[in-house]
């Protein structure tokens, strides 16, 4: 089992042209991961079955959870519960730290791709 997470170690992949997202610690039921959006970007409604808290390092955003939207910059955090419908819209370049559980599997099957055809 890993306990430590170097900051160097810790990989920044391309989500899609306007998102970066890196996987800064994962084990048990636990995630967090680094998001980095730039203005513009957009996170389209979705629902998953993992709990999420959203926390703004930097930037700003609407956030929409369940119907309900706010705008959230940098200090703000967002709950999403399981099975919540979600998204947001970036206002201005925005980095936020993601916490999931349980871990998103989906991600570390991702980033394992990015590896395997991006050798660091």
């Amino acid at each position: 089992m890993q306990y430590f997470f170097k900051n160097e170690e810790c990989v920044l992949e391309p989500v899609n042209d306007l998102i970066n997202r890196k996987i800064i610690a994962s084990g048990g039921d636990m995630m967090i991961v680094e998001v980095h959006f730039k203005a513009g970007a957009e996170g389209p409604l979705h629902e998953h079955f993992h709990e999420q808290v959203s926390y703004c390092v930097k930037g700003k955003l609407e956030f929409t959870v369940n119907g309900e939207t706010s705008i959230i910059g940098a200090g703000d955090s967002v709950y999403m519960p399981p099975d919540s419908l979600h998204g947001a819209q970036i206002l201005e370049d925005t980095v936020l730290l993601d916490i999931f559980t349980p871990q998103r599997e989906d991600f570390l099957e991702q980033r394992a791709e990015f590896l395997k055809n991006n050798p660091q």
